[in-house]
């Protein structure tokens, strides 16, 4: 009895998690080119074929729901961003290959885009603030660290977005100009004591 009762949980779990995925696909669906405030929970349940019922159970509200599709989407381009970085050396490389994954990211799905960088903030208030958290551990973390990490990810976001609303095809120029007005950032803030340290695995 106990070893079945237990063999049955990682399915059950499994399946829990797999049907929590199909959801956050369906608001994904729902919200896109729309405000998620104006999305009901019967319109979100249709678009998965299951009852309002069952999506309060998993997300409890709104917000819930938009913060799990912003989350996802943040950590989809976060793991293409670690990925193009494992095969990057030295810093210049590495930013550029963030900022083409990012640039890629962004042409495939805007929508997906604007969640992961937390643009829509008045939803998901703590997302960019993470971020902004994460890069200033390059800086050495600290208040002014945190200052030099909002301008820098900020002027990046914006950029990969305006190369996305304009419809700019030529990735690799735009990911030469966005590199090279990053890399000169890092610069400034080098030669006044922000120095950047990588906290990923750099191949030697």
């Amino acid at each position: 009895m106990n070893a079945r009762a237990t063999t049955d949980r990682p399915r059950t779990r499994l399946a829990r998690e797999e049907r929590r995925e199909l959801l956050v696909d369906a608001a994904a669906q729902v919200f896109d080119g729309r405000d998620p405030a104006g999305v009901t929970f019967e319109e979100i349940a249709d678009a998965a074929g299951v009852s309002r019922a069952l999506v309060y159970n998993y997300f409890g509200d709104r917000q819930g729901l938009v913060e799990a599709v912003a989350r996802r989407a943040s950590e989809r381009l976060s793991e293409r961003v670690t990925i193009a970085l494992a095969s990057t050396r030295g810093l210049r490389d590495a930013l550029s290959a963030a900022i083409k994954v990012s640039l890629e990211f962004a042409h495939e799905d805007p929508a997906a885009y604007r969640y992961a960088i937390g643009s829509t903030a008045a939803l998901v208030p703590g997302l960019h603030d993470e971020q902004v958290g994460d890069m200033a551990q390059l800086f050495g973390d600290g208040e002014e660290a945190q200052l030099v990490a909002h301008g820098v990810l900020t002027s990046l976001q914006s950029m990969v977005l305006h190369c996305v609303e304009r419809g700019t095809s030529d990735l690799e120029r735009s990911t030469e100009i966005i590199t090279a007005f990053v890399a000169g950032a890092f610069v400034g803030v080098d030669e006044i004591g922000f120095h950047l340290h990588p906290t990923w695995p750099v191949p030697t």
